[in-house]
Order: structure tokens, then sequence, then C-alpha cells
């Protein structure tokens, strides 16, 4: 095999350090042996609008075969964003090397102990890295656009259909999470405790602020009685975060991915729009503890208007079932956990679900507009928090899910 490369074209704006990068390993492994690389070029994947919180960029190579054919290897990069802010943030939480690991050590072990059993999963993209050390964090992914997945549409929501795919996905995810502590011991503390830490406690309190929320909140209808109930929350909502977050070893406790919603969702279609397989990007936030997290976090912030409070229980039995039949499936030693103890944990875990509501759901129901790009986080917050908490559709949508949740106790939880 030859590797010489004639051409690496890289994008306006983006590091100069993808100039050294080559790719031949993975090249190879996506085209099979070649005899030179003809063309390398990358460029930033981000479209107008779009809001990524690291640097997401398409590698294209062209591959000369030895048959004289040329076959090409494309490639989603992910790396620390030009933004020095971002940069830092993504540093400081070790979001990078928290995905790193998922994607190189830990889903193959996961995919493993389904192949033991005889059953073949896929969680995720496959995952490559550079011929050499380039001294930087970055994520090598296959491009699934390549093989006809897609999203969903993000502001109309899943179906059930999509929904059950997901449940099924995360159940499997979970089964297999709480196996690998059997197999190979307690995932470590980038997952253990996360960016949930107190060094951290400052940086959470500026990123889950509420006054932006709240404002809009008292001009609701019926909004007063939870303002009312909320107005005070920032004085203690980091510290009680902090403390939910820590793992309760006396629990079930599972893998999260921790941001579960429609743009992390992937999806493969037949000729008849019938989906055949569903995959999970961007684990950078990815922690051990209670599957409620997963749980609030996908039907509240992704499921379809008329099904997301009405099916809430359905699609909870409907993921219970799928876990335990997993957990069955792959032997787990432990004593299966029981439906009640998982309504349970979703009980004791109502902040959760309230965060996904005021923190999530706003920017997963907000149109794309050129307004919302990634520089407007710092550049002008206020404006992109009065298009989020303004947006009519959320103020109709919480009118609903406002009662839900304090009907259920999910609000009381000073």
């Amino acid at each position: 095999m030859v590797t010489s490369t004639n051409s690496h074209k890289i994008g306006e704006g983006l590091p100069e350090w993808l100039n050294n990068v080559t790719l031949e390993k993975a090249i190879a492994q996506q085209v099979g042996d070649f005899k030179r690389i003809s063309n390398v070029t990358t460029e930033n994947a981000a479209k107008p609008g779009e809001n990524f919180t690291s640097l997401i960029m398409h590698v294209t190579a062209e591959a000369e075969m030895p048959d004289g054919t040329t076959k090409t290897a494309t490639f989603i990069l992910k790396a620390h964003h030009v933004n020095a802010f971002m940069a830092n943030i993504l540093e400081r939480l070790r979001l990078f090397a928290r995905e790193e690991e998922i994607y190189q050590k830990i889903l193959p072990k996961f995919e493993h102990l389904y192949s033991e059993v005889g059953k073949t999963v896929q969680f995720a993209p496959k995952a490559f890295v550079f011929d050499r050390d380039m001294g930087v964090d970055y994520v090598l992914l296959e491009n699934l656009k390549m093989k006809q997945y897609k999203h969903a549409h993000r502001l109309d929501g899943l179906d059930m259909d999509h929904m059950k795919e997901v449940l099924k996905k995360i159940a499997e995810f979970h089964a297999a999470s709480a196996c690998y502590v059997e197999h190979y011991g307690m995932f470590g503390e980038d997952f253990t405790v996360g960016l949930f830490n107190e060094k951290n406690k400052t940086l959470l309190k500026e990123f889950n602020a509420s006054g932006a929320f709240l404002s809009q909140l008292k001009k609701w209808k019926n909004g007063q009685q939870y303002y009312d109930k909320l107005a005070d929350s920032d004085e203690f909502l980091v510290d009680r975060l902090l403390e939910d977050q820590r793992v309760n070893s006396r629990q079930f406790n599972v893998l999260n991915h921790s941001d579960l919603w429609t743009n992390n969702i992937m999806f493969q279609y037949d000729a008849f729009g019938k989906i055949k397989n569903t995959l999970l990007v961007d684990f950078q936030m990815s922690k051990y503890g209670s599957p409620a997290y997963d749980l609030y976090y996908l039907i509240l912030s992704s499921a379809k208007k008329d099904i997301k409070l009405a099916k809430f229980d359905y699609m909870i039995r409907f993921y219970y079932d799928n876990l335990i039949e997993n957990l069955k499936l792959l032997q787990y030693h432990r004593p299966l956990p029981k439906l009640h103890s998982i309504h349970a944990t979703l009980f004791r875990n109502g902040l959760a679900a309230y965060m996904v509501v005021s923190k999530v759901l706003p920017l997963a129901m907000l149109d794309k507009t050129d307004d919302v790009k990634l520089e407007n986080y710092t550049a002008d917050e206020s404006k992109l928090k009065s298009d989020m908490f303004g947006n009519q559709k959320y103020c109709a949508a919480m009118t609903e899910l406002l009662p839900w949740l304090d009907n259920r106790g999910l609000l009381d939880w000073k």
C-alpha cells in the first residue's frame, strides 16, 4: 500500500494542525488496501443556524485502488472549537476525554457483551484514529449519512414508532452498562462524577441560571403559581444537582447517554420508510447513575406532543420490558430492577425533569435562524434566551408540562 497524499485542502477558519493529519489507516479500514491517496478535503460541517459546542468537520478522501478505480472514504471529525471560550470550557469539563473513551473503549466492550450471547448490536458510528498522536483532543467517526442515516425532524418530535426504537436502543445500552460493571469493574471518575463536582460549581451556576426562564414564566397563563414555587430556585439548584448526581449504590444504576434528544439520534430507513436501525451520537455528557436521567431527557425533550405526556407511563413500561429482556440475555447477576423501582427513581429525580423542560426543551423547540449561532452564546446571550423562552410553541407546551410535573410532585425538590 502506497500512502502518499498529493493534497490536503483545509477549509477556511479551521485549525492549522489539520495540515499535519494523516489518515492512511482509517481510510484503509473504510475502503480496503489502496494504491495511493489522491486528495483529502476537510470542511466545516456546520450550517448557518446550527449550534454546536464542538467544531464539526467533514473529511473526504479519494483513494486510488490497485485496479485503477477510485473509492471515497468519508469521516466526521469533532475537535475543540476555534472559539477560545468554548475550547476552554470543553477542556475544563473533559468532554472530549469522556467521549473518546466511550467510542474507543467502552462501546466496543458493550457490543462484545452482546456478541458473546449471539446478539449483534451497534450503538454508534464506527470510530477511527489518526495515524499519529497530534497532541489535540478529537473524535473521528464514520459519516453515517453515507449509509443513509438521518435525523428525524426536530420540531415535529418523535412519533411512537421512533420512540420505541430509541427506547429499545437505550434499554440495550443501559443493560450493557450494568453488566459492564460486573465484567470490567466500575466506570472511571469521568463517568461517576463527571462535570458535577465542586470545582465546576461556578460554571454550573452560570450555565443553569434560571432568570430568563422565570421572567417568562410569570407572563404565562397560570404561570404565577409555578413562579412562586420556583422563584428562588437558583439559590439551591446547583447544590441539589450536585447532590442528585452522586451515585447511589443502593439503587439500579446505568451509564446514561445524558444528552439524549433528537439531534443526537440517527435513523436508517428501508425503501418503505420503515426504521431499519437506530444509532446514537455525541457521548460527551455521559454519566453513570439513575436511568431516570435518560428517560426524562428523551421523552420530555423529543417525544411528539400528542404522546409526550399521554403515553409517558406506557413508554416507561416499554423501556422497562426491553431492559429486563436484555439484562436476562446478558446474564446480569444482581437482582433485576422492578418496574416500581424505575418509577420510584423517576419520582426521586424530579429535578432532572425540570432541568429538561426548562433548559433543553426550549432549545429543541427553537426554529433555526441566523441568530442562533454558537458565537451568540457569548455575543448576545440575552437575545438567544429571549428567543428560547419567548417562543409561543414552547410557552404552549409548558402550559401542559408544568401542571403534569407539579401533579406528580416533580417540582418539589427544594
